[in-house]
């Protein structure tokens, strides 16, 4: 699995450089600071989990709109961290071991950079000059490019007002609400709408985009809500019990007094619930088509090893 995923994270690095900006131009420093952002690093579990189920439902063997999406889909994630970090926000100078984008750019081009990819990732996905050709050989109907616009639907609405940044809204006010205020029920909100919104966007999109139903599309988004839940409690618990090698702070949640599910619930719940969670994911991966397929077993494989990464 870990040879596996090292190469799956190289090929999703490689697509994602294929569709970053050129530092050219007037403009050209925020666009060093998109590309730095983007190129810090990280685990790339939202563009993985789209290509997986894409090819696991036999998408295309032709990816250039899959690998579009997947780029714009780490764009998106990054942006909400380029924000997250802000002073306003988190007020973190690192990330992943590395200078924050406003630590290292000023706090001005922080925002602009953020604001830069999500506007550009929307773009990319808009100038795919062989969608309607990909979607036409595939789907020799009218209205061939409906799998874009559903997918585009999918991707702004679950980063949107009622997706992450609904869950961001409701993290940062529940920071400064009264003792006692933020309720299970509300850290959970919180969990499903920041982060496991972004998760089940991956999936339903690689679905989408293979022309996968509805079916199987609403069952992939409550994978998607169960994997997101358990990588966000995941987090919460290495945030306690993690080293240096999570390349943030460690026990930040204590020390500004947050409340965390793992607060409410202690340790030994919190990593129960991850099993449980991450248990459910794979039962209902396990009813999909293709999920006795090398893509399919390898996607179940994943989500299983993200309830037991310790960064």
């Amino acid at each position: 699995m870990i040879s596996d995923l090292k190469a799956k994270t190289e090929e999703v690095d490689a697509i994602i450089r294929r569709y970053l900006p050129k530092e050219e131009g007037v403009a050209s420093s925020v666009m060093e600071a998109m590309n730095y952002s983007v190129n810090v690093g990280g685990k790339r579990i939202r563009p993985m989990l789209m290509m997986e189920v894409y090819r696991m439902f036999e998408g295309d063997p032709d990816e250039e709109i899959l690998h579009r999406f997947m780029a714009a889909i780490e764009m998106i994630h990054t942006y909400s961290l380029c924000h997250d970090d802000l002073p306003a926000m988190d007020n973190d100078a690192f990330r992943r071991g590395k200078p924050s984008t406003h630590a290292k750019f000023g706090e001005a081009m922080g925002i602009l950079a953020g604001d830069a990819l999500l506007n550009y990732a929307i773009e990319i996905c808009l100038e795919c000059r062989d969608c309607e050709a990909i979607l036409t050989r595939r789907h020799p109907y009218s209205g061939c490019c409906e799998f874009i616009l559903k997918a585009l639907c999918i991707l702004t609405r679950k980063s949107g007002i009622y997706g992450m940044i609904a869950g961001q809204v409701a993290d940062m006010e529940a920071e400064n609400s009264e003792p006692g205020a933020v309720t299970l029920d509300l850290i959970r909100f919180i969990h499903e709408h920041k982060t496991a919104a972004m998760i089940e966007s991956s999936l339903m999109i690689g679905a989408t985009l293979a022309g996968a139903g509805k079916e199987h599309t609403k069952t992939l988004e409550q994978i998607g809500s169960d994997v997101g839940l358990a990588f966000q409690i995941r987090d919460d618990i290495l945030d306690i019990t993690g080293g240096e090698q999570l390349g943030k702070p460690v026990g930040s949640d204590e020390r500004n007094g947050k409340v965390t599910y793992v607060s409410l619930v202690g340790l030994k719940k919190a990593r129960e619930d991850v099993l449980t969670l991450t248990d459910c994911a794979v039962e209902k991966l396990l009813s999909l088509p293709g999920s006795d397929s090398e893509n399919g077993k390898f996607l179940i494989g994943l989500v299983k090893s993200l309830a037991e990464r310790d960064r």
